[in-house]
């Protein structure tokens, strides 16, 4: 029996300064530098620096989450047409080189 494993950690959004995660069946928020976990009723919890002893993959996975939208923003931004450049004919370059020197 093939049964999918879980998703460890899921990204859920980036607005207003806030970074949202969902790692196992938690939700947590990064706004500020600082790292909430968010309850059920919606309340914030300030994750200590304690648990962050106990738990040194919360902060990992918030690092590798933001590394990982940063450069998928990066991506799209750069596979945008206006970034793509086809290169110069061979009459372009001469005809640069030779205003370069006139």
């Amino acid at each position: 029996m093939n049964t999918p494993t879980p998703k460890k950690s899921e990204f859920i959004s980036d607005e207003n300064g806030e970074f949202r995660m969902r790692i196992y069946s938690s939700e947590y928020i990064q706004k500020n530098g600082e790292i909430y976990r968010v309850s059920k009723s919606g309340y914030l919890f300030l994750i200590e620096f304690a648990e962050h002893l106990e738990k040194p993959w919360i902060l990992i996975n918030f690092e590798r989450e933001r590394k990982f939208q940063k450069l998928k923003a990066k991506a799209e931004l750069f596979n945008k047409p206006c970034f793509k450049r086809t290169p110069y004919s061979a009459n372009q370059r001469i005809a640069h080189n030779n205003a370069k020197y006139n």
